[in-house]
């Protein structure tokens, strides 16, 4: 990718019986500053499981502060599975499609029986076309995976910041390696013992109250289309998908926003405060255009391109997930769960249900996921948004009191994680931590951001972002109104939202010469 260095790292299959080898796809940004001052490289995790640490890495190395850059390399990789790494593949596109415009929520016994075949598909193409991986996709191989590229790179010890997912990455490493650990920064911390049925529960719950978050901004917000009473315009929206799915054509073909798929949107918007304005919109124009925002969202969530072609993340996300637990409910015991997942949240609840049917049938894991404890390894900092959808808070204050040396700073805000967007309080600390390897004082909480006491449109949350990277107020401005003019306003959300990291940089680049060139 442009602007990175690019490498590949043999590293063992296996990690406990080394000899066959995968390969890892590794990228990096070099230090800016003094070379004298360079403190070594500061690896990257995005996420997921499933997520791209070298697509991650080619568009978020712009947005890191230059405290870092000036003191770090920033690199990342795709872990084992995933992306260019010895991928993964399970369902192809077809078949991903079909479980997508399945009910997502089942209520009857055909939906149910439904349901349970597509897990039964799902294996049965994990174990034809990637079944060499299959006992080796775990957290623990990735933290392996992780060690060996800190070798690679020649720094003694492993400086590591880990989003989500990329938490567990990090908590394992800690538990596995303590004596090679610098520093680590877990933001939006999973849960370091729960069951998948707490975990599926915590993950619910968390996302009705995210929700609720919504509401009661859209509902305080004169500007929001969907008051002045929120939560009652999204229910008959539901309701009405219910009846009469909305159709959609693009490049792909014709397909339906359902009910379910409608949900999956919204729950998307909730990672970040930034998609709320444009979810909004959507939601009160599904006819023009909004219907089409709302599936970007999905594809965003599912991995799914605009030629309908799928990515291998949510292959990756089902191995990683089977390997890490030794948890394997009979049919049964799984549909018990999803039902008490169901009732106890009851906006997300029936959505994330049928998670706990996941790993039903699936060998046992060769390298299961370790009891983080972090013995012996130094401070260890734990980032918790008390908003977040995906992570609950909750998780980040169980995963600081695992760890040893764990020590946890507080964002007062909504949305999943906080570095990089939840204001100078945030990154402060965590920049002196990386840097100096200074932690916060206990009990430290930073507030939310002022933008968080209204909806932001997505315009002006992209002119913020520029300017706090440097950009010119007035260019950035030049800008985002150039490349929104281009394409059309709801083009430019389905992008961005879509994450179409590609064409949103094609067209920021070519608006930035023509401003800069002084207009037409």
């Amino acid at each position: 990718m442009a602007g990175l260095e690019c490498a590949s790292l043999e590293v063992p299959l296996d990690p406990t019986e080394p000899g066959d080898e995968i390969d890892l796809a590794v990228a990096r940004t070099p230090s800016t500053g003094d070379e004298s001052e360079r403190i070594g490289s500061l690896v990257l995790n995005p996420g997921g499981p499933g997520g791209s640490g070298i697509e991650f890495l080619a568009g978020a190395a712009s947005s890191f502060p230059e405290e870092l850059t000036d003191r770090f390399d920033l690199v990342s990789f795709d872990p084992r599975g995933v992306g260019q790494s010895s991928p993964v593949r399970c369902l192809d596109d077809d078949a991903k499609d079909a479980q997508l415009e399945g009910d997502l929520s089942p209520d009857t016994p055909a939906e149910v029986e439904r349901a349970i075949d597509d897990v039964q598909e799902q294996l049965a193409a994990c174990e034809r076309n990637s079944g060499e991986m299959l006992a080796h996709m775990s957290t623990a191989d990735v933290a392996a995976d992780l060690d060996e590229l800190r070798a690679a790179l020649g720094d003694e010890q492993l400086s590591y910041l880990g989003y989500s997912y990329g938490s567990e990455i990090g908590a394992a490493y800690a538990t596995l390696f303590p004596e090679r650990t610098r520093a680590l920064v877990l933001d939006g911390s999973v849960s370091p013992d729960a069951t998948d049925e707490q975990e599926l529960t915590a993950q619910a719950r968390g996302f009705d109250r995210t929700y609720e978050s919504f509401v009661e901004t859209c509902d305080a917000d004169p500007e929001c289309p969907l008051g002045p009473d929120t939560a009652a315009t999204m229910q008959r929206t539901r309701d009405q998908l219910e009846q009469s799915p909305v159709e959609v054509s693009d490049e792909s073909g014709t397909r339906e926003l359902s009910r379910d798929l409608f949900d999956l949107g919204v729950a998307t918007a909730l990672y970040d405060t930034s998609l709320w304005s444009a979810l909004s919109n959507a939601v009160a124009d599904l006819s023009d255009g909004g219907a089409e925002v709302l599936l970007s969202l999905v594809d965003r969530q599912t991995g799914r391109q605009p030629d309908g072609s799928y990515d291998n993340s949510s292959d990756a996300q089902v191995m990683v997930s089977c390997s890490d637990t030794s948890e394997r409910p009979g049919v049964d015991e799984a549909l018990a769960a999803a039902e008490r997942i169901a009732a106890a949240a009851p906006t997300f609840g029936e959505l994330t249900a049928f998670g706990a049917l996941t790993c039903v049938g699936w060998p046992e894991p060769a390298n299961p996921l370790p009891t983080p404890t972090g013995e012996d390894a130094p401070p260890v900092l734990v980032v918790g948004t008390v908003g977040d959808p995906a992570t609950p808070y909750e998780w980040s204050v169980q995963m600081s009191e695992a760890l040893q040396s764990g020590v946890l700073l507080t964002y007062e805000g909504d949305g999943h994680t906080a570095f990089l967007r939840g204001g100078e309080c945030i990154d402060d600390a965590v920049v002196d931590y990386l840097v100096d390897l200074v932690v916060p004082d206990e009990g430290t909480r930073c507030p939310a951001v002022a933008e968080e006491s209204g909806l932001t449109s997505l315009r002006d949350e992209l002119i913020a972002q520029l300017s706090e990277r440097g950009t010119p107020e007035q260019l950035a401005e030049c800008v985002v109104d150039g490349a929104i003019d281009e394409v059309g306003e709801e083009e430019f959300e389905r992008l961005v939202l879509g994450s179409d990291q590609q064409e949103i940089t094609r067209l920021f680049s070519a608006q930035a010469l023509r401003c800069a060139a002084g207009g037409d």
